[in-house]
């Protein structure tokens, strides 16, 4: 449960919705400067800068030891100043503080919400009809302790992604520590984006669709006037930081780290806390060891292994325009591009680029002819076409409906 002094974000006082009477949707301020209309600002500048935002559907968890630890968060996202559509707050305990602007969702144990189905149901329910939705969620420890550590994993585990899907960005809460391994486990699986809080420090453990280098950021935080302070961590804490990381990932002790890099446990716990820094050659014997690269070290970052590009619209919203490509994951450095390209019945349209490099039409639905300099092949549904020697210069739908198409470019190695 997250304790403290209440605080004002928005001028109304929560009213209680556990009997799914949700009423209309209630417009807040304006979108907070430095952001375009299209992300989500957590409230705390730094973490906005470092993230770009909050992308809508973005689950965010703040992984800390006393639950209290994540309040002034909670504070600074009810008074960011989007422009949410409706602001919910789900209370699981009778003392967890209230938000002002916020209808409530009555989650407590002798509620009609007290168990995971109807919650669920009263969530989306409350989150149907509106783009741009917060829900600040009390935290999964009562969950767990209620439902029991599993069904509480079950219920994030089919709340997050739903959440996702409609666009709602929600915040919630796990306690740090070994007593709900597999809750915590299936947390750090399928949410968006972890924050972890301890020791006065912040880490970005988890940023899906940022670009490298997000993840494995630290900072010092500290509370002011009852809302976060952060201040970027040296590059010793962003070592430290990772260096725990890749230590967590392999299941090992700080002891078996200090005999791999010939050190005392002191040493790496230290390292580990930003307190002090290690040599270079312990670093890279640190490297070798747990076999990452020393370039992810020096980020502050372990990779996941995956890239993942999010789309930044609320997910009810269509592109402005149909026939140009939208773009699902436009970052050259990974090798491949994705754009998603739907065309309205008779509708065409062409590359926003010029490529050099394999390039793919995959047809999501309908029937699209595309347009090469050396023939005009048709596609239907579930079909692909790999140019490999010739560009693609457009796409027409020859079909009844609606046609949607992805396209995937391969980029040519930069090394090559």
């Amino acid at each position: 449960m997250i304790r403290g002094t209440d605080r004002s974000a928005h001028g109304t006082k929560p009213r209680d919705l556990g009997s799914y009477a949700l009423g209309i949707a209630r417009q807040g301020p304006e979108p907070t400067a430095g952001l375009d209309g299209d992300v989500a600002a957590t409230g705390v500048a730094e973490l906005d800068e470092v993230l770009g935002g909050l992308f809508w559907g973005d689950n965010v968890v703040f992984d800390v030891a006393e639950s209290a630890t994540a309040e002034p968060f909670y504070r600074a996202a009810a008074a960011s100043g989007v422009n949410y559509d409706r602001r919910l707050l789900v209370r699981l305990e009778n003392h967890s503080p209230s938000y002002d602007g916020f209808d409530v969702l009555d989650a407590r144990p002798a509620s009609k919400l007290a168990q995971p189905a109807p919650l669920l149901h009263a969530v989306f329910e409350a989150c149907a009809g509106t783009e741009r939705n917060l829900l600040l969620f009390d935290g999964l420890e009562p969950m767990a302790e209620r439902w029991g550590a599993n069904v509480a994993a079950g219920f994030f585990a089919r709340c997050c992604p739903q959440l996702l899907e409609v666009g709602a960005i929600a915040y919630w809460f796990m306690p740090a520590g070994d007593d709900y391994l597999v809750l915590r486990r299936t947390v750090e699986e399928v949410t968006q984006c972890v924050f972890r809080l301890e020791q006065g420090r912040l880490r970005v453990a988890k940023a899906d669709g940022r670009p490298p280098g997000v993840e494995g950021s630290v900072f010092h935080c500290s509370e002011v006037d009852g809302l976060p302070a952060l201040t970027a961590a040296p590059i010793v804490a962003r070592i430290g930081a990772a260096l725990r990381a890749a230590r967590l990932q392999r299941n090992l002790s700080q002891s078996a780290l200090a005999r791999l890099a010939g050190v005392s446990p002191s040493a790496i716990s230290q390292s580990e806390r930003g307190q002090r820094g290690l040599s270079l050659e312990t670093v890279l014997q640190l490297a070798t060891g747990l076999n990452v690269t020393l370039d992810e070290l020096l980020r502050g970052e372990v990779s996941s292994g995956y890239r993942l590009g999010r789309r930044r619209y609320p997910p009810r919203r269509r592109a402005a325009t149909r026939g140009e490509p939208l773009p699902l994951l436009d970052d050259p450095e990974a090798g491949l591009r994705a754009y998603l390209v739907r065309l309205p019945r008779r509708g065409s349209g062409e590359p926003h680029i010029s490529h050099k490099g394999v390039e793919l039409i995959t047809v999501a639905s309908g029937l699209v002819q595309v347009l090469l300099g050396t023939g005009r092949p048709v596609l239907r549904t579930g079909e692909a076409l790999v140019a490999d020697e010739t560009p693609i210069a457009g796409w027409r739908n020859l079909g009844v409906g609606e046609a949607a198409l992805f396209w995937i470019l391969r980029d040519p190695r930069h090394d090559a």
